[in-house]
């Protein structure tokens, strides 16, 4: 938690601190360094020319947190993490409240690349001292599996202001809550310098579902279907989809059959949502055999029904970082299913 002494090496904060006291440089909340004053301070570097790192870290599916448990809970969760990030930053850098479930860090020490990417590691490792991220908040009676996405952008590499700068870190936010969070981005102009948010959010749900059932429409086969399905998904940054029989036998490459797929998924949901494959608990070598030859890392899997009868069985995947499923990859799971459900149906009519 910070006190007078950790700002002696900052004189922004110094001359805040003498002329408004700490209370009014502090979140109330979470006794990080309120906003106003981190973008007053982020200037101060930039007119000094001093490299930094600039890191905007929000916390996944805090509103689930808040609707599923209360605000109380939500406001421990934030202390929780707020006091972690103080810690992981002691000696490098200034946290700060951004506002909501997002921080606004400023690293002084990790201002390339490879020491970017080196520090922000150590935030999930679970074997870290000083942990942040991918690990189990005991609050109260509670138990709450925490992670976060973190996007992140160098001054002066990437940027020569603040609006440059935080636009570009936020551009590497974004990029990693599409990739299924739980994982940093690094800004890299070859890389990100195109990315448009206002694209990557604009998608409502029904939207999708509208355009899903639109290809479902076509008089195509099921292999044409899928392939449509997989390319728009592509454009909404989700990773893999595999689509079987009820034999375990991929449509789209009847050489690959995989056995046993039904003991991944929850009997009573018709879907299991795996965020890692640490949480798979299987008898099937023929499911870790698939999971291994596509390099999965996560993995939403359901039954494919339709009128009351099994069809076959439906996998989202993301071989790139340990996504966080949620209630709208579910849902598209669902209606992805259903409408394949009916195809299968109506192909054995």
């Amino acid at each position: 938690m910070y006190s007078k002494n950790s700002f002696e090496n900052y004189p922004v904060f110094i001359n805040i601190i003498k002329k408004y006291g700490m209370s009014n440089l502090l979140d109330p909340l979470t006794k990080t360094i309120l906003r106003g004053h981190m973008m007053t301070y982020v200037d101060s570097l930039i007119k000094e020319k001093v490299p930094f790192a600039l890191t905007i870290i929000d916390i996944d599916n805090f509103k689930q947190i808040n609707d599923n448990y209360g605000h109380h809970v939500g406001d421990l969760v934030l202390q929780e993490t707020a006091m972690n990030l103080i810690d992981a930053y002691e000696d490098y850098g200034i946290v700060g409240r951004f506002g909501g479930d997002e921080f606004i860090i400023v690293d002084l020490v990790h201002t390339t690349y490879d020491s970017i990417h080196s520090f922000l590691q150590t935030l999930y490792m679970s074997d870290t001292c000083g942990i942040v991220f991918r690990r189990d908040l005991k609050l109260e009676n509670l138990s709450i599996y925490l992670t976060g996405t973190i996007g992140t952008a160098n001054f002066p590499n990437d940027a020569t202001d603040y609006d440059e700068l935080f636009n570009k870190a936020d551009k590497a936010l974004y990029r990693g809550k599409m990739k299924g969070r739980n994982c940093f981005i690094i800004y890299v102009d070859e890389k990100h310098k195109d990315i448009d948010i206002t694209k990557l959010v604009k998608h409502p749900i029904q939207d999708i579902f509208y355009e899903l059932a639109t290809i479902f429409e076509k008089k195509d086969t099921v292999d044409k279907k899928l392939t449509k399905i997989k390319k728009y998904f592509k454009e909404l940054r989700m990773n893999d989809i595999y689509l079987f029989d009820k034999d375990g036998v991929q449509i789209d490459k009847p050489n690959i059959k995989v056995e046993k797929l039904d003991s991944l998924i929850d009997d009573e949901n018709n879907y299991s949502a795996y965020n890692s494959l640490g949480e798979i608990v299987t008898n099937s070598k023929s499911v870790l055999k698939f999971i291994n030859d596509h390099d999965i890392a996560s993995i939403l899997i359901g039954n494919i029904i339709f009128k009351g009868e099994k069809y076959g069985y439906l996998i989202f995947s993301d071989s790139i970082v340990q996504r966080i499923w949620q209630n709208e990859d579910i849902a598209m799971l669902i209606y992805v299913g259903r409408l394949f459900g009916m195809e299968f149906y109506l192909s054995n009519k």
